[in-house]
């Protein structure tokens, strides 16, 4: 008795759809790894060009606002508004009322 190699042992054929068509599996198999991979790499990217965006956009922007107010106050008083002197005339009043003569 000669089998051939569709058939089974009580004699039956197997059908051709029951084969597995093995290099489109693979075929298949190594695409979809390819073009997870890609997204994956693509999303990756997206969000660190969107973290760096951020980031620069946080940089230019005056982050403790409380304390810049206070500067830019006491920068008024040094530049001498109202009944202040400023710091730079104030220092030459000094000098000219306490400095020692120069012609000693």
């Amino acid at each position: 008795m000669t089998e051939s190699a569709t058939s089974t042992d009580h004699g039956h054929e197997v059908p051709s759809y029951d084969d597995i068509n093995t290099p489109v599996i693979l075929l298949v198999g190594v695409i979809s790894a390819l073009v997870t991979l890609l997204t994956i790499m693509f999303v990756q990217g997206l969000c660190y060009h969107w973290q760096n965006n951020y980031l620069e956009k946080r940089t230019n922007e005056v982050e403790n606002l409380p304390a810049v107010v206070q500067i830019n106050q006491q920068k008024e008083e040094l530049a001498g508004n109202d009944k202040i002197v400023s710091i730079d005339d104030a220092m030459k009043k000094v000098v000219a009322t306490y400095g020692k003569p120069s012609s000693e």
